[in-house]
């Protein structure tokens, strides 16, 4: 454990911004179009303070238990974990030393880092972890927080854990947390917790390799080097700097008049155009897209197998990544990508076919279709009005709710919607993301709108409870097949990150996790 042919023309221009994994790939085009001078090569370099674009913006960065995914990636230059991945999904520390987890007697026992502070000179140890998971649990933001039966102080750098219960999961859920100064919270709001609250959202005090200086939501964020950083030598650059442009051509054409370092999450014919000239681009596994279905409403179509089944054979979704993705979205035919434990090679269950489609919604009683309605986020317009034209095709009338970030992420992650969402989730290196997302206690999709059904979270159940690694990749494969099976959700393509980045400038993002960016090893070359 350590271990289109589309149906309509459609405007397809779009990007998307969740906690996500990937999987690296570095391109550059030969074209030096708009005259760069310097190439990040040769030993890292110190100085300097790379720009940073974001097309969307985060809210909160300094109290996580009121984080959206947006707002954890922006926050990981300056709050860390207990543990992090490596490139194959290997669990590996980072404020925690080291980990020992007891099935048998329900103990997680966690040695952490010692010689750490947090940014405010204060001591990272076992008593800030405690306070820390305390303060998760209450606001009920610790996943599995209802198995935790105590927390146990050894000494200044071990915690012990005594669990109600025990899974493979478990280190994973409790290591997944970022970490905050107590001192630095309570002290802000001298013993009144809503003003210590309202300070901690705007001001995160971590261990992190840069301090964040300045926040003015939608605006900028301001990073400077913590020069205290735990890690030898690190970081290289002096300073951060965010600034806040939702209009992907405004982006672009920043970067061209050398205004910015890197736009990251870029819509991929913007980072196609940019490549063309001469900018670097890292491109990365991102996100799942799925349609999920409010099948737990008795009353709802979708509480119908053959709708939901339906629903999947009206999607061409091979064209559908194609075009959406300019060629670099893997289409879906199941819960799990080709480079991801629990893939099963060629199942495809229910592959495009528009009068199957039709055929199963006669059998269910909707000879003449139905209308219903999709919740998509802002960003994601173009593939939601992709799907209302195939689900149009074959009878099934779709109404758009586009909505805001903050209703988007309440009714898809907790609230619950009407008809379908079209959702992301992120892709974790070690497989963990179909239990995160789609398990029994899932981190994100907590509103239990969709069903899931006996068979499959029994079988949740075993790969959890599963320490060998092959049973529990077969686990995770049966898995697969019974969500097939259930039509619990639509698995539709996985896209693809893109980072924008001046040839100066050498930078880890996206190598294995969009919020596990190692930030202190990014470097450039003064232009």
């Amino acid at each position: 454990m350590h271990r289109i042919f589309l149906p309509v023309a459609i405007l397809l221009v779009f990007a998307l911004l969740l906690s996500a994994c990937s999987s690296e790939s570095t391109s550059s085009a030969p074209s030096n179009a708009i005259g760069f001078n310097a190439s990040a090569s040769g030993p890292p370099q110190y100085g300097g303070t790379l720009r940073r674009l974001a097309l969307m913006f985060p809210k909160v960065l300094g109290y996580p238990e009121e984080f959206a995914p947006v707002d954890a990636g922006f926050a990981s230059v300056a709050l860390e974990r207990l543990l992090g991945w490596d490139i194959e999904g290997n669990l590996i520390p980072e404020l925690a030393m080291s980990w020992e987890g007891d099935p048998e007697k329900r103990i997680i026992t966690w040695h952490l880092r010692k010689g750490v502070q947090f940014t405010d000179g204060t001591e990272w140890n076992a008593e800030a972890l405690k306070w820390n998971y305390e303060s998760r649990i209450r606001a009920g933001r610790l996943i599995d927080s209802q198995k935790v039966q105590s927390l146990e102080v050894i000494d200044n750098h071990t915690l012990r854990m005594h669990l109600k219960d025990y899974d493979r999961m478990m280190i994973h859920n409790y290591g997944w947390n970022v970490m905050i100064s107590p001192t630095a919270f309570e002290k802000a709001g001298g013993g009144d917790f809503e003003k210590s609250r309202e300070w901690a959202r705007l001001n995160p005090v971590g261990t992190g390799p840069f301090r964040i200086v300045e926040f003015q939501r939608d605006v900028f964020i301001r990073c400077e080097r913590n020069e205290n950083y735990w890690r030898e030598n690190r970081p290289y650059l002096d300073g951060l700097e965010y600034r806040f442009i939702p209009d992907p051509m405004i982006a672009s054409a920043m970067m061209q008049a050398n205004e910015a370092d890197m736009l990251a999450n870029a819509d991929v014919r913007t980072a196609l155009d940019l490549e063309a000239l001469g900018f670097k681009v890292k491109w990365g596994n991102g996100l799942l897209m799925a349609l999920l279905p409010n099948s737990a409403d008795p009353d709802s179509p979708f509480a119908d197998k053959r709708v939901r089944e339906a629903v999947e054979y009206a999607i061409n979704r091979p064209a559908l990544a194609q075009m959406i993705g300019y060629g670099k979205y893997e289409p879906l035919t199941q819960l799990a990508g080709s480079a991801f434990p629990g893939h099963v090679p060629g199942f495809d269950p229910r592959a495009f076919n528009p009068d199957r489609a039709r055929q199963l919604l006669t059998e269910a009683g909707y000879p003449e279709g139905f209308r219903t309605r999709i919740i998509a986020g802002e960003l994601n317009r173009d593939p939601a009005a992709a799907l209302q034209s195939y689900l149009g095709e074959v009878g099934i009338e779709v109404d758009l709710d586009i909505a805001d970030s903050a209703r988007y992420f309440a009714s898809v992650f907790n609230d619950g919607w009407e008809g379908l969402a079209l959702a992301a989730s992120g892709i974790n290196p070690d497989a963990s993301d179909l239990f995160v997302h789609y398990g029994h206690a899932p981190m994100t999709f907590r509103s239990e709108t969709f069903v899931k059904s006996p068979e499959y979270l029994a079988l949740c159940n075993d790969a959890l409870h599963a320490y060998d690694d092959t049973e529990h990749r077969n686990l995770l494969r049966q898995m697969v097949r019974q969500a097939a099976e259930d039509a619990m959700v639509v698995p539709l393509y996985i896209t693809s990150l893109a980072a924008v980045i001046k040839p100066n400038v050498h930078s880890t993002i996206y190598e294995i996790h969009e919020v596990l960016w190692k930030s202190y090893e990014d470097w450039m070359i003064p232009q």
